[in-house]
């Protein structure tokens, strides 16, 4: 079955490291959060400053907080290397979204880390888990 996935090329900089030389690993959640937001918006859903989705422009009353995530690292991910980031969605429930992460040197498509997280839709009214909007829920189901 086909999924909903976006893959992002990156550079490790030199502040993604710590004194070790390689990535500092709270690095790579953060590109976690780089992938899920980019997948989103190549599907049409983009966030506005407050937080809140907006769909084909409609501001929704919802938005999406990370209710758990989780990263797995391989091997070493060092400065300079290029990698790529592929974000898929995994699973769209009622309240929830699922996503998986690898991350991969570019150079020889080895596998450096791989992860998952999962998101939870918000009432931004009442801060509460809410129904993911059926338009959110029809762009991220193939």
């Amino acid at each position: 079955m086909a999924r909903v996935r976006k893959t992002l090329r990156l550079r490790v900089r030199a502040g993604d490291t710590d004194f070790t030389g390689f990535v500092f690993n709270p690095r790579v959640i953060e590109w976690f959060s780089v992938g899920r937001i980019e997948l989103l918006r190549s599907r049409g859903i983009t966030l506005l400053g407050d937080g809140r989705l907006t769909v084909d422009g409609e501001p929704l009353g919802v938005s999406l907080v990370v209710g758990e995530v989780y990263a797995r690292f391989q091997a070493p991910i060092r400065f300079d290397d290029q990698i790529s980031l592929q974000t898929e969605v995994t699973e769209v429930r009622d309240k929830t979204i699922k996503f998986s992460f690898t991350v991969r040197r570019i150079l020889d498509r080895e596998v450096l880390a791989t992860g998952a997280s999962t998101s939870v839709c918000i009432d931004r009214e009442t801060r509460r888990s809410s129904k993911i909007p059926p338009r959110i829920s029809e762009l991220l189901t193939p």
